[in-house]
């Protein structure tokens, strides 16, 4: 991991900010590319090693892995993604390492195609490693955890939700200067969301949602924060549609919190999700949400609450929620609120650290 900035990286580093402040353990953390997430976790009292997966074949990572185990001769590896769940694993137990844990982010993404049997392999060797060589798998949503207790087992599967660190929620640029450079009028809704445009978040659906809306309102634009494979499809269905005055592609933003404080409305229209790390963003932000009935996202979003859910797939519920709390703005403004108190007393990044060390004490006493 470590080239993208998404939700896998964002929680390591959280989870790392609040660990390193645990006096009885010391950190060792293995990248397998440069980038943000690198860059961040310089900043913190660790090791970081980077093994650059472009310049390294699994069989050489295998061999830098060992060397760094050889090393530091941890007493626990913890993997997050499937390639560094698989190596490290494999490399954790030849080396004599006593433990292994492995953090589970989500279900396999439904791809098609050579991608479609590429994580196919990935899923099935991840599946036969994990069961045989990790002593805890950590679920981080409830809806997750449901899965991995049918392959797993009660005695290997324990769910601890995503944190945010709110603390690192800060804003670099004001809500109204924001808007202006994006050409957003003040007197616009402003429409929502961030992640990879990838097939599994749903962008399409909600870009026909918002084709919906725009028939009962007129003063709405909508703004898709992230990259990937599906944006020149996603501004040529724009453009079809008749909205590419009214749609906005950023592009990936580094500074996504400067972004979702800019909008009126956060919308999630994911096919999947485990605990998704921008929605506590969002919330952190006190943005009024509306997402997918999908996943681990109603663990974080209480119907009419803190939130609106909807089911996936249907623009029309979508376009419905959305015109619901354009016209409720009072109603809107309480579940933002909501949802703040919401993460800082069930998804902060403390909490998330304290129950993982919580995990890795309990290995190690148990071993003893």
């Amino acid at each position: 991991m470590g080239d993208l900035w998404a939700g896998a990286e964002v929680h390591l580093l959280a989870l790392m900010t609040y660990l390193v402040r645990l006096h009885d353990f010391e950190w060792s953390v293995v990248l397998f590319n440069e980038g943000r997430l690198a860059d961040e976790l310089r900043k913190l009292p660790l090791s970081l090693t980077v093994i650059p997966e472009k310049y390294y074949s699994p069989p050489a990572i295998v061999s830098r892995l060992a060397k760094i185990f050889r090393q530091f001769r941890p007493d626990i590896v913890h993997t997050h993604k499937y390639k560094d769940s698989i190596l490290g694993s494999i490399v954790a137990r030849y080396m004599g390492i006593p433990h292994v844990v492995r953090a589970v982010h989500g279900m396999p993404e439904p791809f098609t195609g050579l991608r479609s049997l590429k994580m196919a392999g990935y899923t099935i060797a991840d599946r036969l490693v994990t069961g045989r060589l990790v002593d805890k798998v950590i679920a981080v949503s409830s809806d997750i955890e449901k899965v991995l207790l049918r392959t797993y087992g009660s005695n290997q599967v324990v769910c601890i939700h995503n944190g945010i660190d709110l603390e690192a929620v800060q804003l670099t640029t004001k809500r109204a200067e924001k808007r202006k450079e994006w050409h957003v009028d003040d007197r616009e809704v402003l429409i929502g969301t961030v992640g990879r445009l990838v097939p599994v978040k749903g962008h399409a659906i909600l870009l026909e949602a918002f084709r919906i809306l725009r028939q009962r309102h007129h003063n709405v634009r909508l703004i898709f924060i992230g990259d990937g494979p599906l944006r020149g499809h996603l501004e040529a269905e724009a453009k079809r549609l008749g909205l590419d005055q009214s749609v906005i592609f950023s592009g990936h933003q580094e500074q996504s919190y400067d972004f979702i404080n800019m909008m009126d409305l956060f919308v999630l229209p994911s096919r999947h999700e485990g605990i998704p790390m921008v929605l506590l963003e969002a919330y952190a932000l006190k943005r009024p949400v509306i997402a997918s009935q999908v996943g681990g996202i109603p663990e974080v979003v209480t119907h009419a609450h803190s939130g609106l859910l909807v089911n996936p797939e249907d623009p029309t519920a979508f376009a419905g929620a959305m015109s619901d709390l354009i016209e409720d703005q009072a109603r809107a403004l309480a579940f933002g609120e909501a949802g703040r108190r919401h993460v800082e007393c069930e998804f902060s990044a403390s909490m998330m650290a304290d129950r993982t060390a919580r995990v890795y004490r309990s290995l190690c006493v148990g071993a003893k």
